[in-house]
C-alpha cells in the first residue's frame, strides 16, 4: 500500500455506490490488470470512457476542450501499455502518468468553470467563483485529491528505484477523476456535447448520416 492508497479508497467509498465500490475492489485485486474488466466498468459510468473517447485515432471532443479531454486519451493509452508485454516490462513506470493525466482532466474542468486558464488546480479551486459554482461536497473531494495530484507532479522523495504509486492507485485515481468529472460537466462551458460519448462510434456515425444511407432499403 502506498502513501495515497488509503485516501484514494476513502474517496472511492464516498463517491461511488456500494455495488460500484465492490466492482472496483475486485478490479484492483485482479493481477495483472484486467483491461476488459476496467473498460467495462469505465463504460458503465457513462461519458468519456476509454473505449468511447476516440473513433479510430480521432478524439470525439471539440478543439476548445482539448485541455479537458486529451488527458483521458493518454490514460487510455497508458492502461493499454500496462497490459502489453511489448510496450513496457514493469507497469509501475506508468502509474504516476495515469494519476497525473487523470488529475489534469479535473484541473481542466475547474479552470473552465472558473474562467481561470492560467492557474494550477489548487489555486483555481480556492477562488471564490469556483467555490460558488461547485457544491461543497464535490469541492471537498477535489481538494482532498489535489494533494495526490501535486505529489504526482512534483514529489520524487520516495526511496531510490521505487515508485510512488501502485497499479491499484492508478486505477483508483482514474475512477475518482472520472466520477468527479460527471459532477463537473454540467457546470463547465463545454464546446463538446457530452452526450456524444454515450454511443459507440458505429452508432454515432450512423446518426450523422441521412436516414436513407444509414438504413438503406433491403
Amino acid at each position: 500500500m502506498s502513501n495515497h492508497t488509503e485516501t484514494l479508497w476513502q474517496l472511492v467509498t464516498e463517491l461511488f455506490a456500494t455495488q460500484e465500490v465492490e466492482q472496483i475492489r475486485l478490479l484492483t485485486k485482479t493481477k495483472p490488470l484486467d483491461l476488459i474488466f476496467l473498460t467495462t466498468f469505465d463504460d458503465s459510468l457513462g461519458g468519456p470512457s476509454v473505449s468511447h473517447m476516440n473513433c479510430g485515432q480521432e478524439g470525439r471532443y471539440e478543439i476548445p476542450d482539448r485541455d479537458i479531454f486529451r488527458p483521458l486519451q493518454y490514460c487510455g493509452m497508458y492502461f493499454k501499455a500496462m497490459v502489453s508485454k511489448d510496450n513496457i516490462d514493469d507497469p509501475l513506470w506508468l502509474t504516476r502518468d495515469i494519476v497525473e493525466m487523470s488529475s489534469l482532466h479535473i484541473e481542466g474542468l475547474i479552470k473552465n468553470i472558473g474562467g481561470l486558464a492560467r492557474l494550477p488546480l489548487g489555486m483555481a479551486l480556492h477562488k471564490a467563483i469556483v467555490k460558488q459554482r461547485v457544491d461543497a461536497e464535490t469541492w471537498k473531494h477535489i481538494d482532498t485529491f489535489t494533494h495526490i495530484y501535486n505529489d504526482a507532479k512534483h514529489n520524487f522523495s520516495h526511496e531510490k528505484d521505487t515508485h510512488m504509486f501502485s497499479v491499484e492507485d492508478a486505477a483508483l485515481a482514474y475512477f475518482v477523476c472520472r466520477k468527479l468529472g460527471t459532477k463537473l460537466y454540467p457546470l463547465a462551458r463545454l464546446a463538446t456535447d457530452i452526450r456524444i460519448f454515450d454511443d459507440n462510434c458505429e452508432k454515432a456515425e450512423k446518426s450523422r448520416m441521412p436516414n436513407w444511407i444509414a438504413n438503406p432499403p433491403r
